[in-house]
């Protein structure tokens, strides 16, 4: 273990405790591992974006990163990975299937389990925050997304144009979604050409909700 005299030094133990290589460690974070390995030596601070994701994903105290004085109610410990903070996280996966098509039946009682998959993957959303369904149908393989792939969403998450987990009416779908700037409606946009575009306005908005923006996806084999 490094001694922890320094930011830098104090950043490379969190690097230590993460358990990941100095490559990985930086994919958790979202900048490249030239940056990390800056910080770690000392040539540059981390930035504010940094910071913050130290403490989104790996739990750091970042007065005590900057300091190296534990914030008021820490123990004094040694932040870093916690138990249930190692490389490997899980996810909450839902048996319920998203459409990529037509939509798909939501089911009110869908039962979930738990799905392993790489912390970096999620970076920098805290597992908790982030759950996951499976997507069927071919109307989103324009961007990659393929039938029976599993994709990953924020439900705390749910503004600005982008690729949601959207229900309508009784229908669970992934789309690309367009706000009109007037507010008056709402595109529904497939990634395949075979699927025309859905605009909803006036009363089909009452049965329109974000369920949550799509962050990443899964190829299954």
């Amino acid at each position: 273990m490094t001694n922890t005299d320094t930011i830098a030094s104090r950043y490379a133990s969190v690097r230590e405790l993460s358990g990941l290589s100095k490559k990985a460690f930086a994919e958790s974070l979202g900048i490249h591992p030239v940056v990390s390995g800056d910080i770690e030596l000392g040539k540059r601070e981390p930035s504010r974006d940094v910071l913050v994701r130290l403490a989104r994903v790996w739990g750091t105290d970042i007065n005590w990163l900057l300091t190296g004085e534990a914030s008021a109610g820490s123990d004094g410990t040694l932040p870093g990975r916690k138990a249930d903070e190692g490389p490997v996280v899980h996810i909450e996966f839902f048996r319920q299937e998203a459409a990529a098509g037509r939509g798909a039946e939501i089911n009110e009682y869908a039962e979930s389990v738990r799905l392993p998959v790489l912390r970096s993957f999620i970076a920098p959303w805290k597992p908790e925050r982030v759950k996951a369904v499976e997507v069927r149908g071919d109307s989103m393989t324009g961007i990659g997304l393929d039938d029976r792939d599993i994709v990953f969403f924020v439900p705390e998450d749910r503004s600005g144009d982008g690729i949601h987990v959207v229900s309508i009416g009784s229908a669970l779908l992934v789309k690309r979604i367009h706000f009109d700037p007037a507010g008056s409606s709402v595109s529904v946009i497939s990634e395949n050409p075979r699927y025309p575009v859905r605009m909803l306005s006036g009363a089909d908005l009452e049965e329109f909700r974000i369920e949550g923006r799509v962050v990443a996806w899964m190829h299954r084999a």
